[in-house]
């Protein structure tokens, strides 16, 4: 583990990745079903991240009967070497309204384009995105583990944190 880079590095490091992705792909399961989903979201400060689904869906209804998830960020690349990834693993639950309208902003603020579609929307599409953005649950995925992959610093380098105890340790 002595790579040089402390918790508070490797936080930054995770929050940087955050905020310079935007689609994460959330993996859920109920008894022996398992679903995935690549969702776009936002992430604050506290490296909560927040996804917009549907409640019919079959990753929210597993997220209504067991609340554990996990969750990858990466970006497509040709060469290993590129690799650069965020596994996460946590917990996620559906937002009451009163925060919902917050998170929306923070969405419609990074996702410039929602902006255009909700005022004047071009097409009978976009009319029903509209539509839908409206009614469209938000959801909370709170993490208790990061596991960043670099694979520039070397084949399968991973540095990882894990949340006890109130606070953010690595474990490797």
């Amino acid at each position: 583990m002595d790579d040089g880079v402390s918790v508070d590095d490797l936080l930054e490091k995770v929050k940087l990745f955050l905020t310079s992705h935007n689609t994460i792909s959330i993996a859920s399961v109920h008894e022996k079903e398992v679903s995935a989903a690549s969702v776009f979201y936002v992430s604050d400060i506290n490296l909560k991240i927040y996804f917009l689904s549907f409640d019919k869906t079959l990753h929210s209804q597993h997220i209504f009967q067991n609340r554990n998830i996990a969750g990858t960020i990466n970006k497509d690349v040709e060469d290993w070497t590129d690799i650069k990834g965020l596994q996460i693993k946590g917990h996620a639950e559906k937002l009451d309204d009163h925060q919902r309208e917050e998170i929306l902003n923070q969405y419609k603020e990074k996702f410039k384009y929602i902006n255009q579609i909700l005022d004047a929307p071009k097409n009978s599409n976009e009319q029903k995105i509209a539509q839908q953005f409206q009614a469209i649950s938000v959801f909370i995925f709170t993490p208790n583990s990061f596991r960043l992959i670099d694979n520039s610093l070397g084949f399968g380098k991973k540095m990882e944190l894990a949340h006890s105890g109130g606070v953010w340790k690595r474990t490797n």
